[in-house]
């Protein structure tokens, strides 16, 4: 079966299932992005569930990026379905801008973005789990922020990342936000790609071994969502009327500094990833330690 069937599995994350469930729900879908198969998942009965997002940062983020998303929302009429394959076409990827600004963080970590990105926020020295800094282009809807995680297990930080915990750590929390949830890449990535130089460098940085990589899509609703039989799942608002859904395509990093993990995550409305796909990976591809 094709890896788009985690999609569905991922749909139904947003119940309210135990958290043992959760994991063996991602775990299978780090399974079909290696091996390129799925298993099925039985169908859940009515429910409605408010969605829970555990981190005040993250709310902040999804907020300030829903009305810019809904702004380019597709329509549903039958002559912009028609349309769809026509604008498709004419999509290609964008040439990847010079990456001339630095941002290096007291922290321990840094990537490069193009000259015309503005910072949204720094917080750097503030505590605790949370968004460290969130750069972008907002009038093209690109959002690049960097998460710190300061709840990592022991064996973690002595062993390094692997895809398992790299996955737990930095992507299974935004799954648990998501009303949709389709995991398209769990690796994890060549010493030389976790900041350069051989591994007594990068511990002298403060890194501890290699860095994981993800990428997937995530549907996120700003108000209530709605399960019918099937799986069939709507966005309501506050007025139980139906609301347009958020869907993003999000790629990252993570890393282990200095008792912590910095995750990266460069993402941008699912309907512009083809465009402006090869710059984010760019960006991606120069955050390591400082």
């Amino acid at each position: 079966m094709d890896i788009s069937a985690c999609g569905v599995a991922g749909s139904l994350s947003a119940a309210p299932h135990t958290q043992q469930h959760r994991r063996a729900t991602g775990l299978a879908c780090r399974s079909a992005a290696r091996n390129s198969t799925a298993g099925g998942y039985d169908d859940m009965p009515p429910a409605r569930v408010m969605l829970q997002q555990s981190a005040s940062d993250r709310r902040g983020i999804l907020a300030l990026l829903a009305s810019a998303g809904a702004a380019v929302s597709l329509p549903a009429s039958s002559a912009a379905a028609a349309a769809a394959p026509a604008r498709a076409a004419a999509l290609s990827p964008l040439p990847v801008p010079p990456l001339t600004e630095t941002y290096v963080n007291a922290e321990g970590f840094k990537f490069n973005y193009p000259p015309d990105w503005v910072v949204a926020f720094d917080r750097t020295g503030s505590s605790g789990n949370g968004a460290v800094i969130v750069v972008g282009d907002f009038r093209a809807l690109i959002t690049v922020s960097v998460f710190r995680t300061t709840t990592v297990a022991e064996a973690v930080l002595r062993a390094g990342l692997s895809e398992e915990n790299g996955y737990e750590i930095c992507v299974e929390p935004q799954q648990r936000q998501a009303m949709r949830f389709q995991l398209l890449r769990s690796t994890i990535a060549a010493p030389a790609a976790a900041g350069g130089g051989d591994g007594a460098a990068r511990e002298a940085k403060g890194s501890v071994g290699a860095a994981y990589d993800f990428e997937y899509s995530l549907e996120s609703c700003q108000g209530e969502v709605e399960e019918g039989l099937g799986g069939t799942l709507r966005c309501l608002g506050p007025f139980n009327n139906v609301i347009p859904s958020q869907r993003r395509h999000h790629i990252g990093r993570c890393l282990l500094i200095n008792g912590k993990a910095y995750s990266l995550n460069a993402n941008t409305p699912e309907d512009r990833w083809v465009q402006v796909g090869p710059i984010l990976q760019a960006v991606v591809d120069t955050f390591g330690p400082a």
